[in-house]
């Protein structure tokens, strides 16, 4: 994929292990995001059969008062799952993706709504971060899947 070029992709099924963090978007509090990262980080050798060691995912959802985050790795089962994390399979989607340096959901809304696409908000969306570079807009891949 071409920096800043939407694209159209179809995921299959993926298994999550790791730790949410819920927060209302009336009181959100940055810092309790940031403490879940740094469980997360501290914690990440306790998950078993992780698929890409390199990088770690975060599928998130939202409503119109609160959202829900997950900081993850990639699993290929969902045996053992460490105390206090939490498992999790997300079914087969199609997904419009990214990596731009603009805000990168700004960018996918405004394609879907010119190119006849419609978000599916009852799916999850994704960031795909790298552990060496995890710099957000321009180093993070971002799905949010789409109504097929």
């Amino acid at each position: 994929m071409n920096q800043d070029q939407v694209e159209i992709v179809h995921l299959q099924e993926k298994k999550f292990i790791g730790i949410p963090v819920t927060s209302s978007f009336q009181n959100h509090d940055p810092k309790r995001v940031e403490a879940t990262k740094e469980s997360f980080l501290n914690r990440k050798h306790e998950i078993k059969n992780v698929i890409n060691s390199h990088e770690y995912v975060c599928p998130h959802f939202s409503s119109e008062v609160l959202f829900t985050y997950f900081f993850c790795m990639e699993v290929s089962t969902l045996e053992d799952i460490p105390e206090g994390m939490i498992g999790f399979t997300t079914p087969p989607h199609s997904y419009a993706t990214t990596r731009t340096e603009k805000d990168p959901y700004e960018e996918i809304h405004t394609y879907l709504a010119n190119n006849g696409f419609e978000n599916n908000s009852k799916a999850l969306a994704l960031e795909v971060y790298q552990f060496e570079d995890p710099e957000w807009p321009g180093k993070v891949d971002v799905f949010v899947p789409v109504i097929d």
